[in-house]
């Protein structure tokens, strides 16, 4: 089977991690540069007021992936805890699963790069599954493969997504292909079943 291409991704969203779940090779491109309102940057929740974006602050020299050094001069991790608590806190795994997020942000990662990877070894680890990726040798522009760098919160996703229920969900309707936080937070263990079962 044909190598899976993905960009990394902060707390990749459910389309993403449905692929890395499903498909039996994976590469993580490592050599592209960073771009900019991107799942590299941002994750996608659904707070009490409909779909809120979570973005980490890169600075601002742009740079191959691997190298992009985060910025810690606002304070967006104290943010992005406030958002999930105030999206995710009556949601039946939140306690359970807060500790993990927050151990993981205070831990300042110097790159963009390692951020998302700490991102992926949590729902890895929630998930009770074994690292899947290889890092790809060198950038090439068409991709050998099913080359999925270009998922982007700015395009809708194609796919059919079976609704689960959501905190807000009463108040702002069903809201797909949010972070993996958000089934998470709201599924539990029983998130596994909804990655294994989503038809891409």
């Amino acid at each position: 089977m044909p190598d899976t291409v993905l960009s990394t991704a902060y707390f990749p969203p459910i389309e993403w991690m449905a692929h890395y779940v499903q498909q039996n090779s994976i590469t993580l491109e490592g050599h592209e540069f960073y771009q900019k309102q991107s799942y590299r940057s941002r994750a996608l929740i659904a707070g009490p007021n409909g779909t809120q974006i979570l973005n980490v602050p890169v600075k601002r020299k742009i740079r191959e992936i691997q190298f992009s050094l985060i910025s810690y001069e606002e304070d967006w991790i104290k943010d992005h805890l406030k958002a999930l608590e105030s999206a995710y806190a009556k949601s039946p795994f939140y306690e359970v699963l807060i500790p993990d997020v927050l151990a993981l942000l205070q831990e300042k990662r110097t790159t963009l790069w390692e951020l998302n990877l700490g991102t992926l070894e949590l729902f890895e680890r929630w998930l009770d599954m074994d690292r899947k990726w290889e890092l790809s040798e060198r950038f090439e522009l068409e991709a050998r493969g099913l080359d999925l760098r270009n998922l982007s919160p700015k395009v809708a996703s194609t796919l059919e997504y079976a609704p689960y229920p959501q905190v807000f969900q009463e108040k702002i309707g069903f809201q797909n292909n949010l972070s993996a936080l958000d089934l998470f937070f709201n599924l539990g263990r029983s998130s596994w079943d909804y990655l294994t079962e989503l038809e891409l």
